[in-house]
């Protein structure tokens, strides 16, 4: 995997060349955690909370991008609120301080469910959003940055979104719903 992967996926994700997720750029966060991998094997202490928290702005980074590629396909207002909690969370300094901010406003992450089914690609998205909040490896998120730019290469970003072609399925059966 490469740090050019986890750039491509950014800006595939926000259609844009420079996205505004890192001020460094998401090239730079990649290597830090290359680095801080490397040392961690060598030293113990403030190398693992290094390791630690590089580890969780990559993770941090690729969340971000499938939050935008779903915002991008699914126009959901209350949506737009985990992509600024991620947001806000990319710019703390350490481990603790992500934590804190992610779990104060953690009822965000409830509205990325709201319509879901309605839209394959967007089911997808939030599969691997939730595989990455679920990673515990570089390995693993090698693998979502990979899977993530095969799917958003297969998106079109271009056709017209209609909240009422959103529902192109049958409705479901009433006491089916009431049986739940």
């Amino acid at each position: 995997m490469s740090a050019r992967s986890f750039e491509l996926l950014l800006e595939t994700a926000f259609d844009s060349p420079n996205p505004p997720v890192f001020e460094e750029g998401a090239a730079t966060v990649y290597t830090d955690l290359e680095r801080a991998l490397r040392e961690a094997k060598f030293s113990q202490g403030s190398s693992r909370e290094q390791l630690s928290y590089r580890f969780e702005r990559l993770r941090l980074g690729v969340a971000i991008a499938f939050v935008k590629a779903f915002l991008r396909l699914a126009e959901n207002e209350k949506s737009k609120e985990v992509l600024e909690v991620l947001q806000e969370a990319i710019k703390a300094k350490n481990t603790r301080e992500i934590d804190k901010i992610v779990q104060k406003r953690i009822a965000s992450f409830d509205n990325l469910y709201h319509e879901i089914f309605v839209n394959p690609q967007r089911e997808q998205i939030l599969h691997l959003f939730e595989l990455t909040l679920d990673s515990g490896t570089k390995e693993e998120l090698d693998e979502l940055i990979m899977e993530g730019l095969e799917l958003l290469s297969e998106v079109d970003w271009d056709a017209p979104h209609n909240p009422e072609d959103d529902d192109d399925t049958e409705p479901l059966d009433e006491d089916f719903l009431k049986s739940l």
